[in-house]
C-alpha cells in the first residue's frame, strides 16, 4: 500500500482471517497510548506469569518498574509478551479506575478496549482477544486490516520513533539498564537483509499464523506499507525486500 495516497498496490488473499502472532503488539500499543502517557510509571507484577511458555520476552521481573515509552520499547523490539500482560493489566486498571481489578478483570477491560480502538480505525475483520497475540481460538485478522493498524502506528510519534529502531538501550527507573534489539532484519545495518528505506515496524511467528512480517519503507518520498503473513522466516524477508525493489523501479 501506498500510505500516503491511501492506495493498494497488489493485494493477495487480503481478506481472508489468518491468526495474528505478536501483531497484535501494534494494536496493544496504540491502545496502550490512548489510556497512558508516555512518562506513567508501571510496576510488574504477578501478571507476567501468564505468558505462555513458547513466548518471546523482554525479561521483565516482578518488582521491575518501567515507565510507558519503556515498556513500549520492551513491547515493540524484542517482542516481550510478559510486556504485553504489563501493559494490560496497569492499562486495565488506569481505565477502570480501580486498582483493585484482578489481572483477568484487568485484561478483560483492556481488551473490551482494543477492540474499541479497531473499529474507530475502522477495522472489519479482526477480533482480538488477548494482549500478546499469541495463538487463541476465536483471535483473527486480516492482511487488510493490519494494513490499517500499520498506518495508525506510522502516524503516531512515539510508536513510528521505536518501531524505526534497531537497537534500545534503556536504562529503567529502577536503575536497571538493557538491551534491546529490533527483530526485523531489514533494519540491521549488519544483516544480509538490510535495507536503508525502511522504516519498521515487525517481525512475528507462530504456530498458527506462521512466519510473518509487516513493514514500512519510504520510496522516493513516498511511504509504502507491506504485509506478509503465513510465509518463513527468510521468505517473509525477501519477498517484502522484492516488492519494494519493484517500487523503485518504477
Amino acid at each position: 500500500m501506498n500510505a500516503d495516497a491511501n492506495t493498494l498496490l497488489y493485494q493477495k488473499n487480503s481478506t481472508d482471517k489468518i491468526a495474528l502472532a505478536s501483531t497484535a503488539k501494534l494494536i496493544t500499543a496504540l491502545t496502550v497510548l490512548d489510556y497512558c502517557p508516555t512518562d506513567d510509571e508501571m510496576t510488574v507484577g504477578t501478571e507476567i506469569e501468564q505468558m505462555h511458555e513458547d513466548s518471546s520476552r523482554a525479561w521483565l521481573n516482578q518488582g521491575d518498574i518501567l515507565t510507558t515509552r519503556q515498556l513500549l520499547v520492551a513491547l515493540l523490539l524484542p517482542s516481550g509478551n510478559d510486556t504485553a500482560y504489563t501493559l494490560a493489566v496497569n492499562a486495565g486498571k488506569k481505565i477502570a479506575g480501580d486498582s483493585n481489578l484482578t489481572n483477568a478483570q484487568s485484561i478483560d477491560t483492556f481488551m473490551g478496549k482494543v477492540n474499541e480502538k479497531t473499529r474507530m480505525l475502522g477495522l472489519e475483520n479482526s477480533n482480538f482477544l488477548v494482549p500478546d497475540g499469541h495463538d487463541t481460538e476465536g483471535q483473527y485478522t486480516t492482511a487488510y486490516d493490519l494494513v490499517i493498524i500499520v498506518k495508525a502506528c506510522l502516524d503516531d510519534p512515539y510508536i513510528s520513533e521505536i518501531v524505526s529502531s534497531y537497537t534500545s538501550y534503556p536504562k529503567w527507573v529502577g536503575g536497571r539498564e538493557v538491551t534491546y534489539n529490533n527483530s526485523n532484519e531489514p533494519l540491521n545495518p549488519n544483516s544480509q537483509y538490510y535495507y536503508p528505506e525502511v522504516i519498521g515496524l515487525k517481525t512475528e511467528a507462530s504456530t498458527l499464523a506462521g512466519n510473518c512480517l509487516v513493514s514500512a519503507a519510504v520510496i522516493n518520498g513516498e511511504t509504502y506499507i507491506c504485509v506478509m503473513m503465513g510465509s518463513t522466516a527468510d521468505d517473509r524477508v525477501t519477498d517484502s525486500i522484492t516488492i519494494y525493489d519493484k517500487i523503485k523501479a518504477h
